[in-house]
């Protein structure tokens, strides 16, 4: 379950920041340049009305030298006036399990056990600091992002063939992460790749590939569908 429940938390956060309005940050050396790469992704965000992409994670616990990699598709769509957010992540190796975020309905199903969690994101952040339940709701913003951590420009880099800017952020209150690493892709503006570092020096990459912005995507889309057999817990 702690597992599943972080993996949860670092993957909201992909798409949720740069949604709202835009905030000042200073960057060592380079403020303009920063300024300028925040607005170009609240702008991209703003645009996104929608987004299909395919999804790797990988998780390494450096106390004991493991480390996990999970595959699997990503959908996405932000709130909408009265709408709410949608999140929906469907693993597909090295098992299957579906992680959904409707609102503030949380839904993870494992079909190898034959469970599923139903909760509140609330209730699934339990335990987390502030952070991490703001990293796990649908409403974020770069002001809220700025509000929250110490932003610096890093450098150009090219991942997966594509000219990213990579951002440092440090949160300004001590929790469970120590840092954050953000690749913005300079042609989408769209995060394609980030590094969760958490303090006791484990730490998370999840990367996006095939980014499908826009694409049609149906509500029911993030309706999570389970046989009747399937057992239903829904405390943590």
């Amino acid at each position: 379950m702690k597992r599943m429940m972080t993996q949860t938390a670092l993957l909201a956060v992909f798409l949720i920041y740069g949604s709202g309005g835009a905030g000042m940050a200073e960057a060592n050396g380079s403020p303009q340049l920063l300024t300028g790469i925040l607005q170009k992704m609240e702008k991209a965000h703003q645009e996104l009305k929608s987004l299909k992409a395919a999804i790797m994670q990988q998780t390494i616990n450096s106390q004991i030298g493991s480390k996990d990699t999970d595959f699997g598709v990503l959908l996405y769509k932000p709130a909408v006036g009265n709408g709410k957010g949608k999140l929906r992540i469907d693993y597909t190796k090295p098992d299957v399990r579906v992680v959904a975020v409707v609102g503030e309905s949380f839904t993870f199903y494992q079909p190898r056990i034959n469970q599923v969690l139903k909760t509140t994101l609330a209730r699934a952040a339990k335990g987390k600091t502030g952070t991490y339940t703001q990293i796990v709701g649908l409403d974020g913003s770069v002001r809220n992002l700025a509000r929250n951590y110490t932003i610096e420009y890093v450098k150009e880099e090219v991942i997966n063939g594509q000219s990213t800017a990579q951002l440092h952020l440090v949160p300004k209150e001590q929790g469970r992460l120590a840092s954050l690493e953000i690749w913005v892709s300079q042609s989408s503006w769209l995060p394609i790749q980030q590094k969760f570092v958490e303090r006791n020096g484990d730490f998370t990459i999840v990367q996006l590939t095939n980014l499908e912005p826009n694409v049609k995507l149906a509500d029911e889309s993030f309706n999570v569908k389970y046989p009747s057999s399937t057992v239903v817990v829904d405390k943590i």
